[in-house]
């Protein structure tokens, strides 16, 4: 029962919009892994591109996971 009230606080705790600088942090991550995934693809790509991809990928994930966290519909 008590996972069950925990669930139900969540519910009434979420937030449908990210603040002004969450949701600059959000573009700019959504930014970057764009960058990355068609800067891999270049012909003259730099061989740093591929693990940049990775990690800003991964940098968007926890992002995201955090703010889900918080009670962020995101």
């Amino acid at each position: 029962t008590r996972s069950i009230l925990v669930l139900r606080m969540n519910v009434y705790e979420r937030k449908d919009k990210l603040s002004p600088a969450l949701e600059e942090e959000y573009k700019f991550l959504i930014r970057q892994v764009d960058f990355w995934m068609e800067a891999r693809h270049k012909v003259d790509a730099s061989p740093s591109a591929k693990s940049r991809y990775e990690y800003a990928k991964n940098d968007l994930t926890i992002f995201v996971s955090n703010r889900r966290k918080e009670g962020y519909r995101i």
